[in-house]
């Protein structure tokens, strides 16, 4: 019977351990979680540090459940290589590649640039000059003593003024040293069409009438006529002998405007003209005025009763082009001292042109939409007309101008 009871009890015994093992909680304290049933996401757990559990007793369940945190995202550090979510691309992935660029092959050469065009003075087409624009009013009626100093002008404008005679615009650029004369009075076409060289080109004159004068005033073109320079000459006598040294004259300006394009195109060779018609003489007569030119030597030569004109410094007048500007003119409110009426030559609008260069004439348009605008020169065709570099002489021909070329 002792042996049976302590069977017994050993019996008893082993259950009883196995359920207290099985009931019995752990030494560790137990963990508390609070939450908002609203925002799971936001819910916060606390824990007391705890012993960590016998190595040996390791219970069948968890006591309590506690829901686990997501990870709080760290954008500065990749996740590791364990984790489930996709590594992120490397930086080369992220940024489309940059094309390289082909080496070229020891035989390659890149094409050279294009020359810039070369500066061309824009009254000659010639070589550019620094000097200011010198514009002499020169009689054109007086032949008993020659010019003085008209062979060396850039450009010439023959305009009409009273009585149905000319008087000539001379505009001097690339050669100031030189006399000029017989130099004469300023008139209204002068005043709307001086602009065009710049807004100060430097005038020579001898005067004009008191209407002139005040529309003159109202210009920024430079009155020199009380500059030094001036003289009398002793070629001619009264109102034919006043001279000029342009160089003296535009010693003395301040503010003069530099040398601009009035509208004329350089070409050297164009095929246009030679497909116009040959031109061997022109004769433009404006009532009591006249004048010619002949074709010799590659130029156009001023003549006079077929006689080449030459200045007083022994030199023919010559032209590289010769323009025929179809003008309208319209008296201009003054009158001589005889009583003719003096005229305005209109050089802002449009009208006909005939341009002679190397013995042939090409037909064109004019236009000019303000004095202070250069002209533009085209053909039929719209081009720009090609005038030959060199020295240009223009005639102002108003509607009652008889022009006619052989």
């Amino acid at each position: 019977m002792h042996i049976s009871r302590r069977r017994w009890s050993i019996a008893l015994a082993v259950p009883l351990l196995f359920l207290v093992a099985c009931s019995g909680l752990p030494s560790a304290t137990p963990i508390t979680s609070t939450s908002t049933t609203s925002t799971p996401t936001t819910s916060t757990a606390t824990a007391t540090p705890s012993a960590p559990a016998p190595p040996s007793v390791a219970p069948s369940s968890p006591v309590l459940t506690v829901p686990s945190r997501p990870p709080s995202p760290a954008p500065s550090r990749p996740p590791s290589p364990a984790s489930s979510l996709p590594p992120l691309p490397s930086p080369s992935a992220v940024r489309p590649p940059v094309p390289s660029r082909p080496s070229p092959s020891p035989s390659a050469s890149r094409p050279a640039p294009p020359r810039p065009a070369a500066a061309v003075d824009p009254l000659t087409g010639g070589a550019p000059d620094a000097n200011p624009v010198v514009v002499a009013k020169i009689d054109n009626t007086y032949t008993r003593v020659e010019q003085f100093g008209l062979s060396s002008a850039d450009v010439v404008f023959v305009e009409q003024v009273e009585g149905g005679l000319t008087r000539l615009i001379a505009v001097f650029h690339s050669d100031l040293d030189v006399e000029v004369g017989p130099v004469r009075s300023v008139r209204t076409t002068d005043v709307q069409m001086l602009p065009v060289f710049g807004p100060a080109p430097i005038l020579v004159f001898s005067g004009g009438n008191d209407g002139v004068l005040a529309s003159l005033h109202t210009t920024s073109i430079i009155d020199s006529s009380g500059f030094g320079g001036y003289f009398r000459s002793a070629a001619a006598t009264g109102t034919y002998n006043l001279h000029a040294n342009l160089a003296t004259v535009a010693g003395q300006a301040r503010g003069s405007s530099p040398a601009r394009s009035i509208g004329f195109d350089f070409i050297g060779a164009d095929p246009r003209v030679g497909r116009g018609p040959t031109v061997t003489r022109i004769a433009a007569v404006m009532q009591s005025g006249r004048t010619d030119f002949s074709f010799r030597d590659g130029h156009f030569v001023r003549t006079r009763s077929g006689n080449v004109v030459i200045d007083y410094q022994g030199r023919p007048q010559v032209a590289d082009n010769v323009v025929i500007q179809h003008v309208t003119d319209q008296p201009d409110g003054y009158v001589d001292s005889t009583g003719s009426p003096s005229y305005l030559s209109i050089t802002v609008g449009t009208g006909k042109i005939t341009l002679l260069r190397d013995g042939h004439a090409i037909e064109g348009t004019w236009r000019r939409s303000a004095a202070g605008l250069p002209f533009s020169y085209t053909d039929d065709a719209g081009r720009a007309l090609p005038f030959k570099p060199g020295k240009t002489w223009v005639i102002l021909a108003p509607q009652s101008a008889a022009i006619t070329l052989y």
